[in-house]
């Protein structure tokens, strides 16, 4: 990963605005003086995030303060892209496991049934991404080569449902679609890459396989959008070692 060298500015902007001193800061965060964290707001630290641990002990202390409130979400900015509920609090039990939750496979058309009868299976991973709420997270498993430019067949994807998180999705988003056809009766699930135009959404295949070429193209207004249904946003790819 590269180097950010905007953490340091970033992190200046924060303690600007809580209105504290680095001093009182460092005392906060249980250290005795201000150079056992002052490296971390100088021009020298070139790491692309700030250590999970640091952010953990930063958190409580300058989230809410300032004019506007400093936010948790620009404080974990600062952290590494992947971080769990237990990096962020030491000391804690450990944190859930992810469930898979079931498969993606398009062209797979199975009875509705099925879907709503799939048993969830738990992961070995816990966590998930710092910046949602782990409760709206899990896994599902790829099958098939239907988003092979981004995900292999066998790979694990974790998913934020789109409507238990209340998020916007945006052009550039990968979505797990589901389609129904036979007035519900039978059920695709299928992965996407968001296009937004206007009032549509054109969801993109993400593959190489000619089977899986054909956009699906709605808006909140056709008949068709009644039978398109977005429910998590892709956000990170898990490979097994092989």
């Amino acid at each position: 990963m590269d180097a950010d060298p905007d953490i340091p500015s970033r992190l200046t902007a924060l303690k600007d605005q809580s209105g504290l001193s680095l001093r009182e800061i460092a005392r906060r965060m249980g250290y005795r003086n201000a150079s056992s964290i002052q490296r971390y707001f100088g021009a020298d630290f070139v790491k692309p995030s700030l250590p999970a641990d640091f952010v953990a002990k930063l958190l409580p202390v300058l989230e809410g303060l300032g004019d506007p409130p400093i936010t948790r979400e620009q404080i974990l900015d600062l952290a590494p892209a992947l971080i769990s509920e237990f990096d962020l609090a030491p000391g804690s039990r450990s944190p859930k496991a992810l469930e898979i939750k079931g498969e993606v496979a398009a062209g797979l058309w199975m009875e509705a049934g099925l879907f709503e009868s799939e048993q969830s299976e738990e992961s070995t991973l816990a966590g998930g991404d710092r910046r949602f709420p782990s409760a709206a997270q899990y896994l599902l498993r790829i099958r098939g080569e239907s988003m092979n430019r981004i995900a292999r067949d066998g790979d694990l994807i974790l998913c934020l449902d789109f409507m238990q998180a209340g998020i916007e999705l945006k052009s550039g988003d990968v979505a797990v679609v589901e389609r129904s056809r036979d007035g519900g009766h039978t059920i695709e699930r299928t992965a996407k890459r968001v296009v937004r135009h206007n009032d549509r959404i054109e969801l993109r295949p993400e593959s190489t396989d000619p089977r899986f070429q054909e956009p699906i193209i709605f808006n909140d207004h056709s008949e068709e959008a009644a039978e398109v249904r977005i429910i998590a946003k892709v956000l990170s790819v898990i490979r097994p070692v092989e």
